[in-house]
């Protein structure tokens, strides 16, 4: 049971997101979509995991195993970040949000166990402390293009909308404020105890619109915002391959970590095959997530991660080889046209 399902009594549907119930809508996904792309609207991301990271060693421990500069991290700055395999294959991505004497991580539902037991294999004398602290915080998001209009009317942030990437507030005990690190179009996060959840979504739905589950991936998919276990597949992706530069997750700049010597060298020397685009299929007819597209040759160029149903039109998400793009050579889905066009925010050609 989701945190708001335990105290919200109205007609919600529900859905299962990687094994954790969710608001799938709040009577219509259409709208919710709409409303997420034009406006601004509320999403419970209670269901979502944490991981708490405590100790002396907190900093340089988690700095030598993820992707980005962790000595960055400040109470008024969080991080988005990735943790890789010896190979430079993706495991788990999190966002950092620093709580004092804790470093929190915001990731996937699912995540926290594995994630748990693989930090601590990496500890040896560290001294620090990791716990699974998903019981503890749940986290809500603000999205759309008018979410720093309401950040300022709702919580008096000054220059919200002047804000960097990251840009983090505490409002009052441990409920921290974020813009999202990793792109605008991602809005901005509110992470609060579990204790205080229910007043804090009372408070703010009487105030935002609500999104659900599925408005939430329409309009991520639309805006070709990666996830973590879909876009990047564990041990199979590179970090770069789905995004991972552009939204932030990467720093060249910083000491060693696992998996940085195929994440520099596929950066430095141009070696990617493989991007994320995205892909309008010309069908009404629904498609199952990991469908091949595939290419008049017979070729199979990749397969959809993501897929959203809006308006009348199919759009995903996929890792294409980038050579089979470029060729320009025709693509099918289930025998449908396939339409590919690189993300807006993409800074490869």
């Amino acid at each position: 049971m989701s945190l708001l399902e335990s105290f919200q009594k109205t007609s919600i549907t529900w859905v299962l997101d990687r094994g954790k119930q969710t608001p799938q809508h709040f009577g219509n996904p259409e709208l919710e979509t709409k409303t997420l792309l034009v406006e601004v609207a509320l999403v419970d991301f209670s269901h979502r995991g944490a991981v708490s990271l405590s100790g002396a060693d907190r900093v340089g421990f988690l700095g030598g195993l993820v992707s980005n500069q962790v000595k960055d991290l400040k109470t008024d700055r969080s991080l988005y970040t990735a943790m890789l395999s010896p190979q430079g294959r993706f495991l788990w991505d999190f966002t950092l949000v620093d709580h004092g004497e804790t470093i929190l991580l915001d990731t996937e539902p699912d995540a926290p166990a594995n994630l748990v037991n693989s930090l601590n294999f990496y500890k040896m004398r560290s001294k620090v402390t990791i716990q699974d602290a998903s019981p503890a915080f749940a986290t809500l998001g603000i999205i759309g293009p008018l979410a720093t209009q309401k950040i300022f009317e709702l919580f008096s942030v000054a220059d919200a909308d002047k804000a960097p990437l990251g840009a983090t507030w505490s409002l009052d005990g441990n409920t921290r404020l974020w813009r999202d690190p990793r792109h605008p179009d991602f809005g901005f996060r509110l992470q609060c105890p579990t204790s205080g959840f229910a007043d804090l979504w009372q408070r703010l739905q009487t105030a935002l619109p609500c999104a659900g589950h599925t408005a939430w991936e329409n309009y991520r998919v639309l805006k070709a915002l990666p996830r973590g276990g879909t876009e990047w597949q564990p041990g199979e992706t590179l970090l770069l391959e789905a995004g991972g530069l552009e939204m932030n997750a990467v720093s060249f700049q910083k000491g060693c970590y696992v998996g940085q010597e195929t994440t520099a060298r596929t950066h430095h020397r141009g070696t990617l095959k493989k991007r994320l685009f995205r892909v309008s299929i010309h069908t009404q007819d629904s498609l199952p997530v990991l469908t091949p597209l595939v290419l008049r040759s017979g070729k199979e160029a990749g397969s959809i991660s993501s897929l959203a149903s809006f308006d009348g039109r199919v759009q995903g998400l996929a890792l294409l080889r980038l050579a089979d793009v470029v060729s320009g050579e025709p693509m099918t889905a289930q025998g449908h046209d396939v339409s590919v066009a690189r993300p807006q925010w993409a800074t490869w050609e």
